[in-house]
Order: structure tokens, then C-alpha cells, then sequence
């Protein structure tokens, strides 16, 4: 009795271990997916494994409408590096975003399908020119006003000295010159010329004709008296 129930439980033990050996691969798949911005470039990194053998199933990775990867794979999908498998690394422009879209479809069943969507942002920064206006400088000369001064003229008048008018006296009736009688002896005594404050000559020419004007009286005298 004891044997007929350790046989049957290592019958179950052995059919749930060998239903476990089969669902493990089916349940084992694995994707890992990322993408990022490494120094200016922007990073998608791709990783499949423990899918169904058979290099049945299919991966589609796309950047926008920009196909990147369109394969089919067996088990895994990657970059086999000595023992190790690495993500395959698509590197795009990191001036832009990106939108990236990975679609894998499993060979053993809808239910294993993966897809996912990664963006990233633009990873270098556009260098912003400032432009700099040159700066207008407007010089405003003022005019020069030049102010004449107005030139002062000052006309002296020359004052006119009053005319003083000398009216001669009237002369009065000249009175009959009595010529005195000469000297005994017959001449006549010679007047003092006057001084007038001529000129020498003038003098001289004065007392010349005074001379000439006595001679002419005294002659003149003696012919009436001899008559």
C-alpha cells in the first residue's frame, strides 16, 4: 500500500517537472529596450532573449518613418560579445527628438508580441546667436549763431560857431583935412610910422608910399600958394 503511494506521487512529481520543462522556454521571453542621450547623439538600445528557437519571429525598429532594424531572429537578438549578449546600439542626430517604435511578433503566440515606444529630446542645444544692432549714433551740430554786434556810429556834428557880425559903424562925413602949414625952412616933419605887426617888407612898402603920399601933398600945396 505504501509503495502504491510513493509510486503515484512520483508519477505526478515527474509529470508537473516535465510540464515545467516545457512551459519555461515559452514563458522565458525577455526584451529590454532604452534610449537616451549619450554626450550629443541620441542612444536606442535593443536586447531579445530566450524567444522560440526556429528563426521564426520578427523585429521591426523604426525612427519615425526611418526603418533602423527589419529582421528575423531565432532565440535571441543582440550583439553576441565572446559569451555575453549585448543590446544592439542605433545612435541618431541629437540636433532633434526622436521617436523610436520597436514591434517584435513572436513565433509561439500573440501573447509573446513586445512593442514598445521610446523619445527622446533634442540632445544638443541650438547655440543661440545674439545678433547685436549696431548702435546709431546721432550727432546734432547746433547751429552756430554769429550775433553782429550792431556797429555804433557816432557822428560828431561840428558845432558851427555862431557868425558874429561886426557891422561897421557909419562913417561919418569926413571932415575937411586941414594940412598944417609947413615948417619953416619948407619941410614937412615925417608922422611916426604906425606899427602894425607886418611883415617887414609890408613895412617898408607902407612907409615908401606914406613918403610918396607926403611929397605928392607938399608939391601940391606949393602950387596953389604960387598961383
Amino acid at each position: 500500500m505504501a509503495s502504491r503511494v510513493l509510486g503515484a506521487f512520483a508519477v505526478a512529481a515527474t509529470a508537473t517537472l516535465a510540464s515545467l520543462a516545457l512551459a519555461t522556454p515559452a514563458s522565458a521571453h525577455t526584451p529590454v529596450s532604452s534610449a537616451e542621450c549619450v554626450k550629443d547623439k541620441a542612444v536606442l538600445k535593443v536586447k531579445l532573449t530566450q524567444y522560440a528557437g526556429g528563426n521564426k519571429n520578427t523585429v521591426l525598429i523604426k525612427d519615425g518613418d526611418t526603418v533602423l532594424a527589419d529582421e528575423k531572429f531565432g532565440q535571441n537578438w543582440g550583439v553576441q560579445v565572446g559569451n555575453k549578449l549585448e543590446p544592439k546600439t542605433f545612435e541618431a542626430d541629437g540636433t532633434v527628438g526622436h521617436t523610436f517604435t520597436i514591434k517584435v511578433t513572436a513565433s509561439d503566440g500573440k501573447q509573446y508580441n513586445y512593442e514598445k515606444t521610446h523619445t527622446t529630446p533634442p540632445c544638443v542645444k541650438p547655440t543661440t546667436t545674439t545678433t547685436t544692432k549696431p548702435v546709431e549714433t546721432t550727432t546734432t551740430t547746433p547751429p552756430v549763431e554769429t550775433t553782429t554786434p550792431p556797429v555804433e556810429t557816432t557822428t560828431v556834428s561840428e558845432s558851427t560857431a555862431p557868425s558874429t557880425s561886426v557891422s561897421e559903424e557909419p562913417s561919418s562925413s569926413e571932415a575937411p583935412s586941414t594940412t598944417p602949414a609947413p615948417a619953416p625952412g619948407g619941410s614937412t616933419p615925417d608922422e611916426p610910422l604906425a606899427s602894425t605887426g607886418a611883415a617887414p617888407m609890408v613895412m617898408l612898402l607902407s612907409g615908401v608910399g606914406l613918403v610918396g603920399a607926403g611929397a605928392g601933398t607938399l608939391l601940391f600945396l606949393r602950387r596953389r600958394r604960387s598961383a
